[in-house]
């Protein structure tokens, strides 16, 4: 540990937040038991505002670039979730 950078360190994490809420994410979707799915439900959520902050603090200090889309991608991509939507429902 001693080798590596805050923004690695950072990243490590990010990444370890990302991996956890994909699998706890499937939990929920595959679970039967109502009592164990509001207890992953509840762990998911924070677990989605701990990654928030981490990438928060990473965006800050520069260290996740994003880009901010422009209005035409933007309405694309809400079109393509209205898609999404109306074939699964």
């Amino acid at each position: 540990m001693a080798n590596l950078s805050d923004k690695e360190i950072m990243s490590s994490i990010l990444n370890e937040k990302k991996l956890a809420a994909s699998a706890l994410t499937t939990l929920v979707l595959e679970s039967s038991c109502p009592t164990l799915r509001n207890d992953v439900q509840s762990i998911l959520t924070k677990t989605f505002n701990g990654q928030k902050q981490v990438f928060d603090m990473m965006s800050q200090k520069g260290w996740y670039p994003v880009e901010n889309a422009n209005q035409q991608e933007i309405t694309m991509a809400q079109q393509k979730v209205k898609n999404i939507q109306s074939q699964i429902l």
